[in-house]
């Protein structure tokens, strides 16, 4: 009989391995073997975790590219690295802001919407690497990507109105690179994080729309 955790550890290898384009017999047979495996570490008294030699991700990658020659969805890679960038400049906004509002009498309007995006952007990445593996939250990755980018067309094209209603040769004008420069730094990366999402749906999905 498993204990609970190793059947937890079960359950979550299986839900994992699901998200393969695997058969229902080969998943079956996989997680019976895993919980044969278990099984052995129990009567050995040795921890199964302890056992695979690495995390169950990993350890189910490796099973699976092992028999059937499958490997990830390549979105999961992607959505990792762009995740850790957004948590990064979310955080370097967060504490940037936070600066200047306490020691450096910013405009404090101001700073606070930098504040509460720098947030969002934080918890965008910070949620997207977390679920990275999990096939069931593509919807509200792909929904924070996609809001992400509509705040951030809203503040490139306030800043054009605001610079043609002052009369600004706004093309001319010395902070136009910089504004070039922006836009890449934040929209790759979030149409990267949108692609990386959708390459990371089910497999179920996946082998519909290639079918179709």
């Amino acid at each position: 009989m498993l204990t609970k955790k190793n059947k937890r550890m079960i359950r979550k290898m299986r839900k994992y391995i699901k998200t393969f384009p695997l058969t229902e017999r080969e998943i079956n047979q996989m997680v019976e073997d895993i919980t044969g495996m278990a099984e052995e570490a129990q009567e050995r008294n040795e921890d199964f975790e302890t056992v695979l030699g690495k995390s169950v991700h990993e350890f189910c990658d490796d099973l699976i590219y092992s028999v059937g020659g499958s490997r990830a969805p390549g979105g999961r890679k992607l959505l990792r690295a762009t995740s850790i960038y957004f948590q990064i400049f979310g955080l370097c906004g967060i504490v940037g802001s936070l600066i200047n509002i306490c020691f450096l009498n910013g405009e404090r309007m101001h700073e606070l919407w930098i504040l509460a995006y720098s947030i969002g952007m934080w918890y965008l990445g910070h949620y997207g690497e977390a679920n990275c593996n999990n096939t069931e939250k593509i919807k509200q990755l792909t929904v924070g990507s996609s809001i992400y980018m509509i705040i951030n067309l809203l503040i490139y094209c306030n800043e054009i109105i605001i610079a043609i209603d002052t009369g600004k040769a706004f093309l001319k004008a010395s902070d136009f690179p910089l504004m070039i420069v922006g836009i890449i730094v934040d929209f790759v990366p979030a149409i990267l994080y949108l692609v990386g999402a959708r390459r990371n749906r089910p497999a179920g999905e996946q082998i519909e729309v290639e079918n179709r």
